[in-house]
């Protein structure tokens, strides 16, 4: 099981990046429409990561879906939803809630040893902003930041800063590129790569205390093509490389690896 919502929540993201923002929409987009509703729904498998930085790995399902009226929209990638409450096509910004498993049921018999992270309900925002044709007529670029805060469990506070490049190479296929970090306080590091005198004595693991800072760097491509007027796929893939505390806990130099990858496969339709 994926634990975790954002190891594979930021990969989902960038196969949808531009398929429901609201910016600089075109009629031959196979993924949006510039008038009325639109309504995407889709689904699919992801492969990635227990955790970020285990050597485990298992596939999980996942849902992407959109709702969209004119900038206005309502987004669900995985276990995260996201909104747009401005009525510009330049920025956007609204409400984001998600669902993380947190880390337990995991493979490895030694982290099995160490305090489990409880299920997170997230909470926060989402903003952004975005620009069609730089370079050219139908290439788009934007950058967004979204920041969550744990209010279930013990997982502190998120923050997410992304940068995407998307090409839409005929009125069918498009590709894409996704460049996020994500910044994390001292209570999610604490929760998922320190390691207590208890967890220690059980585990054999050093003791060791994660700190806030930057948790990753995360690279993701992604691609969709438009089978028919309705039906489509998509696919993306991608790598994260782990910062700082974390990088350095025995969680993860020990037990598991700096560098995670992760990919998914997906089918979508668009009534």
């Amino acid at each position: 099981m994926v634990a975790n919502c954002y190891v594979w929540v930021g990969c989902l993201a960038s196969l949808g990046f531009f398929a429901s923002q609201s910016f600089a929409q075109e009629k031959t987009d196979p993924l949006t429409t510039s008038s009325d509703w639109s309504v995407l729904v889709g689904t699919g498998a992801f492969y990635g990561p227990e955790y970020l930085g285990s050597k485990d790995y298992g596939f999980n399902p996942g849902l992407i879906g959109t709702i969209q009226n004119g900038p206005y929209f309502i987004k669900l990638t995985g276990t995260q939803l996201t909104a747009n409450v401005l009525p510009s096509e330049t920025f956007y910004a609204g409400p984001l809630i998600a669902y993380g498993g947190g880390r337990k049921d995991v493979s490895d018999s030694v982290i099995k040893k160490l305090d489990e992270v409880d299920a997170e309900l997230w909470l926060g925002g989402v903003a952004g902003v975005g620009y069609s044709g730089l370079m050219l007529q139908r290439d788009r670029i934007g950058a967004r930041i979204e920041v969550a805060h744990d209010v279930m469990g013990d997982s502190g506070t998120t923050a997410t800063f992304s940068v995407g490049y998307e090409i839409n190479a005929s009125e069918r296929l498009a590709f894409g590129v996704d460049l996020s970090t994500t910044y994390v306080t001292s209570d999610y590091g604490d929760a998922y790569y320190s390691v207590s005198a208890s967890g220690s004595a059980a585990s054999g693991l050093a003791t060791f205390k994660a700190g806030s800072g930057l948790r990753d760097i995360t690279l993701s491509a992604s691609s969709r093509f438009a089978v028919t007027e309705n039906w489509g796929i998509g696919g993306t893939a991608g790598a994260s490389h782990l910062l700082g505390d974390m990088a350095d806990s025995p969680i993860v130099k020990d037990r598991g690896t700096r560098t995670n990858v992760q990919g998914g496969l997906f089918f979508w339709y668009r009534l």
